[in-house]
């Protein structure tokens, strides 16, 4: 991976229920069809979101090397993110943006993607660093609107995204509606108006990419949800499906998911924990929407998963 994109990427980490900043959703695309965001302060609070902080950095060596040439850590500094593509993976026409509020040192930032191959140019009144695209990747720029905003995303989008927030254009987009929904009652949120079964290509297990473009989630043509962290961490999400039948097929397949686990929690202690876990499952269908919401109090989920990384001990949690 290339410097710059690396730097671009480095946004991209889980941070952290308020609303979606209207300010990062005013430079999304007006074509988007997917979004996802996630907010720093809740899972700072969280020993949940601790542990999934806590593991973003473990032998990352490109992080520990960013952090040192900038003296900005993404997990630390970064207080909002807002994620927005066309939703056409692995084609030369997608387009996508990741929006940062945070607290970024400018000048030594830039200084540091200069010295790796980046180019400082100016896009109406604002420094966009950029890298040269590659067999690989398309151009890709990253700008800062000030010190406490920052755009990361192909270069054609950054600077359309700056273009919409100098002219104070209001955020125009298929999702943002139903992405201020759910950003509000969630810390991390998503939403897609690409059928699921269009992401089974971008899988890198090829059994999960067929699973995806089964019957069942073939069906998915909008989806939406998204995880609360608190003393019970909640997880919601909401399937629009082709029809009613295809709606009801999905909570069918949960429901039947679930009762494996169950019936499996004898023999295996793995899966005597999750069945624990599932036992506040809700799924429903009404008309050709499916709703599956699960609450799960946040010790116990952080059990679970100390066990499956033993060396994430609540202690060490807390030291980060």
């Amino acid at each position: 991976m290339t410097k710059l994109p690396r730097l671009a990427v480095l946004f991209v980490l889980p941070l952290g229920a308020f609303a979606a900043d209207p300010a990062l959703l005013q430079m999304v695309m007006p074509d988007a069809q997917i979004l996802a965001g996630l907010q720093v302060t809740q899972a700072k609070n969280s020993l949940f979101g601790q542990f999934v902080l806590s593991h973003l950095s473990v032998n990352d060596t490109g992080l520990q090397e960013f952090t040192a040439e900038t003296g900005f850590d993404p997990r630390q500094d970064v207080s909002e993110i807002v994620m927005a593509s066309t939703g056409q993976p692995k084609s030369a026409d997608n387009h996508w943006l990741v929006l940062a509020d945070g607290t970024f040192n400018v000048s030594k930032i830039t200084a540091a993607a200069q010295s790796k191959g980046g180019v400082s140019t100016t896009y109406q009144g604002i420094q966009l660093i950029t890298h040269a695209a590659s067999a690989s990747h398309p151009a890709t720029g990253v700008a800062f609107l000030s010190p406490a905003m920052a755009v990361a995303g192909d270069v054609a989008s950054v600077e359309a995204a700056i273009a919409r927030k100098q002219s104070g254009a209001p955020a125009d987009s298929n999702v943002l509606a139903k992405a201020q929904q759910v950003s509000s009652a969630n810390d991390f949120w998503f939403v897609t108006l690409v059928p699921l079964s269009n992401f089974a290509g971008a899988l890198p297990n090829s059994n999960l990419g067929g699973a995806m473009q089964g019957n069942v989630l073939a069906g998915i043509n909008q989806a939406s949800g998204g995880v609360r962290f608190g003393d019970t961490v909640t997880i919601s999400a909401e399937a629009v499906a082709r029809s009613a039948q295809d709606a009801q097929s999905l909570v069918d397949v949960v429901k039947f998911l679930a009762g494996m686990v169950q019936m499996n929690k004898q023999n295996n202690p793995s899966a005597g924990q999750v069945a624990t876990l599932l036992n506040s499952l809700q799924a429903s269908a009404s008309g050709n929407i499916t709703t599956i919401s699960l609450a799960i109090p946040e010790q116990q989920l952080e059990q679970l998963l100390n066990s499956a990384h033993p060396n994430a001990t609540r202690a060490s949690l807390r030291a980060n």
